[in-house]
């Protein structure tokens, strides 16, 4: 009976440690947004006119 508990904690343990250190950083990095090529200084020409 106790050697099922201490795997059910340890994988519980391992699941946790996984998602946080590995799953986590994975998927942050593709949900953030590129930006745009001028450094988030969208113009819609030479001068900004103000029409975005």
């Amino acid at each position: 009976m106790q050697t099922i508990l201490v795997i059910i904690t340890f994988c519980l343990a391992m699941g946790f440690l996984l998602k946080k250190f590995v799953w986590n950083p994975i998927f942050e990095t593709r949900q953030k947004s590129l930006g745009t090529l001028d450094g988030d200084k969208t113009k819609c020409g030479n001068d900004d006119c103000g029409c975005h």
